[in-house]
């Protein structure tokens, strides 16, 4: 379900390959990402999982891009695909376990294999979908990951690997050992939602036309000099429409209080 950000006046300048409605589209989706995910860690009287670790840009970029019949992966059961995907606030809210399209959680390398096996199912039917798979750094090794990189290259499978920002002694090494195995591998500012997107829509483009895998690599960079602190995504695409005249300030505070009132209306 396409999301229906607050409407903004047009802009002189219109940036081509994004254009506002899309950036409002992907502010508005970060914003609302974290707004639930802090009332249901309320609700649920537990700690945030994302802690602004820019998981919200990575997520926004890639699955606003997905089509329908395109399946999704993820490390464990969670919200966040749900609702990016169109899941109701109030099934979401109040369901203990949301629904996810492929079976979450379990051992890491059964699972990259399944979403494997699942992307060829949907490559027979011929309709240009795709399986995106979301996984943490660390979750398997280097050694683990290369067979797996050169089955999903050998069958030219239609995956999209989304390694999501976490700590990681080495940053960018599994880009490049992806790329060694046969599956481009992107590394990408995890607190940059633009680039993310590009690199999201050429990735997908790709996949969908038949070229096969690509791993976009979401890394947290940091400011050399500043305290080892992720950069906020959501204050970085702020920063950008604003300097791009894209919208107003008080735009940002309406979609904040819409969604609030949203989430108070389906809170049971």
């Amino acid at each position: 379900m396409a999301r229906k950000p607050t409407a903004a006046p047009a802009t002189a300048w219109e940036n081509p390959l994004i254009p506002s409605r899309k950036l409002r589209e992907i502010y508005t989706a970060m914003v609302e990402l974290r707004l639930l995910e802090e009332s249901i860690a309320k609700r649920r009287r537990g700690p945030r999982r994302n802690q602004v670790n820019s998981e919200e840009g990575c997520r926004a970029s890639t699955i606003l891009s997905l089509k329908p019949g395109d399946l999704t992966s993820e490390p464990a059961p969670g919200f966040a695909t749900s609702f990016l995907r169109g899941a109701k606030l109030a099934e979401l809210l109040n369901a203990a376990a949301p629904k996810a399209a492929l079976a979450p959680g379990g051992d890491p390398a059964t699972r990259l294999h399944l979403a494997i096996g699942a992307s060829l199912s949907l490559a027979s039917l011929k309709k240009g979908s795709l399986v995106a798979v979301y996984v943490y750094p660390g979750e398997l090794s280097r050694r683990e990951w290369k067979p797996i990189l050169r089955l999903a290259a050998a069958l030219t499978a239609p995956i999209l690997i989304v390694v999501l920002p976490g700590p990681s002694p080495t940053p960018g090494q599994l880009s490049l050992t992806s790329t060694a195995s046969g599956v481009p591998g992107i590394p990408v500012d995890a607190a940059d939602p633009v680039a993310l997107y590009r690199v999201a829509q050429e990735s997908i483009l790709r996949i969908r036309s038949g070229g096969g895998p690509v791993l976009m690599e979401c890394i947290p960079f940091r400011i050399p000099g500043r305290p080892a602190e992720p950069t906020d995504p959501i204050l970085t695409m702020r920063q950008f429409m604003l300097s791009r005249g894209v919208v107003t300030e008080p735009w940002f505070e309406k979609i904040a209080l819409r969604f609030a009132r949203r989430l108070g209306s389906s809170i049971q």
